[in-house]
C-alpha cells in the first residue's frame, strides 16, 4: 500500500470522527405507577439560539399546541431545519403518552461544528388543560463535553416547581378538567374531542405549577397525580432524560487499521 493512500486513509478517518457525532437520548418516565404521563417529547439541537418560553410572558402559539394538545408538529415548523438544527419527537411504539416505568430512545448524528450544541425540549403533563415542562434557557444543556468523552448528561424533568401552566386554558372549576386531554387514559370523566376546546385562562401568563395542582379540579384524582409531592415522585420528578455519546466503531476500526498498515509501512522501509 503506498504511503500516499495510508495517509488518505487516516485523514478521510479522523475527518469522520471530527465532522459528526452520534447521541442517544432517553426519556423515562420515572413517576410512581399511577402518576402522571408526558405527552411524545420533542427535541431539538440548536446553536443555542431557539427560545420555548419566558416564565411571566404570555406562551408561543406552538407552546400553546404543545401545552394544551401535546401536539409538536406547531413547534417543529417554528424550530426549522436552518442553520444544521436537527430535532425529532420521541414517542412510544403506539406512539402514545409515555407512562410510568415506559421509556424510549433515538440516536441522532450531529455535526460537531457548534451548530448542535445545545437541546432542547418540551412535552405536555397529562392530564391537564396545559401543564408542560420544557426548558426556557435554550443553553442550559450543552453537550460539547459529551463529544470528548464526558460523562452522559441527565436532565431531571418536572422536578416540584419545574412543572408550568402556559396559562392558555382555565385549569379548574366547571369546563376546567372536564376538558383536559387523556381523560380517557386516566379513567377519568369527560376529556376533549379536539384541539383547543378549553375555557381560556385570562391570565395568559406561563407560570410555575406550585403545591398540588389538582387541588381545585372538582373532581376526585389520586395522590399519585400531584407531581409536586416529593414524597410520592421519589426519583426527584416526572421523568428523566439522558444523552449518551455512542462511539463510532466503523471510524475507530478505519482509524486503528489505517495506523496499523501505516506501522507495518515504515517496519518494511526500514
Amino acid at each position: 500500500m503506498h504511503l500516499a493512500s495510508l495517509l488518505l486513509i487516516l485523514t478521510t478517518a479522523s475527518s469522520a470522527r471530527a465532522a459528526v457525532v452520534s447521541f442517544q437520548v432517553q426519556v423515562e418516565n420515572i413517576g410512581p405507577t399511577g402518576g402522571v404521563a408526558i405527552t411524545p417529547v420533542w427535541v431539538g439541537f440548536h446553536s443555542g439560539n431557539f427560545d420555548i418560553y419566558d416564565s411571566g410572558s404570555p406562551a408561543a402559539s406552538f407552546l400553546e399546541s404543545l401545552a394544551e394538545d401535546g401536539n409538536t408538529a406547531p413547534i417543529s415548523t417554528a424550530f426549522g431545519s436552518g442553520s444544521g438544527r436537527v430535532q425529532a419527537t420521541l414517542a412510544t411504539a403506539t406512539p402514545g403518552p409515555i407512562l410510568p416505568g415506559q421509556s424510549v430512545a433515538q440516536t441522532f448524528n450531529l455535526q460537531d461544528d457548534g451548530s448542535n450544541r445545545y437541546i432542547s425540549y418540551g412535552t405536555m403533563v397529562i392530564p391537564s388543560n396545559d401543564f408542560f415542562v420544557a426548558n426556557a434557557n435554550p443553553t442550559a444543556f450543552d453537550l460539547s463535553t459529551l463529544v470528548n468523552g464526558g460523562a452522559p448528561l441527565t436532565i431531571t424533568v418536572g422536578a416540584p416547581g419545574t412543572v408550568n401552566d402556559a396559562g392558555t386554558e382555565l385549569d379548574s372549576g366547571a369546563g376546567g378538567f372536564n376538558t383536559s386531554a387523556a381523560n380517557g387514559l386516566f379513567g377519568l370523566p369527560g376529556g376533549q374531542t379536539g384541539p383547543n376546546q378549553g375555557p381560556l385562562d385570562s391570565s395568559n401568563l406561563v407560570r410555575a405549577v406550585t403545591g398540588d395542582p389538582f387541588a381545585n379540579f372538582g373532581t376526585a384524582v389520586p395522590s399519585t397525580f400531584n407531581f409536586n409531592n416529593a414524597a410520592v415522585y421519589t426519583g426527584g420528578g416526572i421523568a428523566r432524560i439522558t444523552i449518551t455519546a455512542v462511539p463510532e466503531p466503523s471510524s475507530g476500526l478505519l482509524l486503528t487499521v489505517g495506523l496499523a498498515a501505516l506501522t507495518g509501512f515504515r517496519r518494511r522501509r526500514r
